[in-house]
């Protein structure tokens, strides 16, 4: 439920339920201090505008928006401790995602679910230049999981019908794309949008879904 999971998810939530509300793949992420104070969000925008610096392209990713927000060197925003700060994300960054976590000195990455059509976290293990980053990467968190992969589901169910990423969810995480399917069947989330939900309420929503049948 939401108030088990941690305050860097609650918030990668948030932007992900906010990105889905207007119209774009609903990814979240934040950018959490050494002490767990929030530095930085961002949100998918490659169909609308949010509150990140890309958006209206294909690189407007949850992760990236983050990232750019977080310096170690440019001034306002210097961060000389970044090496110690913390990466929440709602989906497992993909190859441009993970790339802006090398290169942004982010050293602590914590996903919620996994893609196994775009995921990109093999790379910390792959790569000679990446390995020497020693980036930790923690996930899946299975509970999280089904609630992302159940929104995003509904997503693609709605926005493309994308078979192939509801085949390579549903090997991981039959369960979240199994209620996403039946949420799209009686539009469960556009109810939740009309009615300005906040999204601590849908993440339990959505995880008890089969309560709601």
């Amino acid at each position: 439920m939401w108030n088990d999971i941690d305050k860097g998810f609650q918030i990668a939530f948030e932007m992900a339920w906010e990105s889905f509300k207007i119209g774009t793949i609903p990814i979240g992420a934040c950018i959490m201090n050494e002490s767990n104070e929030l530095v930085a969000t961002g949100q998918n925008q490659i169909h609308a505008k949010g509150d990140g610096l890309i958006s209206f392209h294909q690189l407007a990713h949850a992760e990236a928006n983050a990232i750019m927000k977080v310096s170690e060197e440019t001034v306002p925003n210097m961060h000389p401790n970044i090496r110690k700060y913390t990466l929440y994300t709602s989906m497992e960054p993909c190859p441009f995602c993970f790339g802006a976590i090398v290169m942004g000195s982010i050293k602590n990455v914590k996903f919620a679910a996994r893609d196994r059509w775009a995921g990109a976290t093999a790379l910390n293990d792959s790569i000679g230049y990446i390995k020497k980053k020693n980036i930790s990467v923690e996930g899946p968190f299975e509970r999280i999981e089904i609630v992302q992969i159940a929104i995003q589901t509904y997503f693609e169910m709605q926005e493309r019908s994308a078979v192939v990423l509801l085949d390579a969810w549903t090997e991981d995480c039959p369960v979240g794309v199994d209620i996403g399917k039946r949420m799209f069947e009686s539009r469960a989330l556009d109810k939740q949008i009309k009615e300005n939900t906040a999204a601590s309420v849908v993440y339990d929503y959505i995880f008890n879904y089969k309560l709601y049948e």
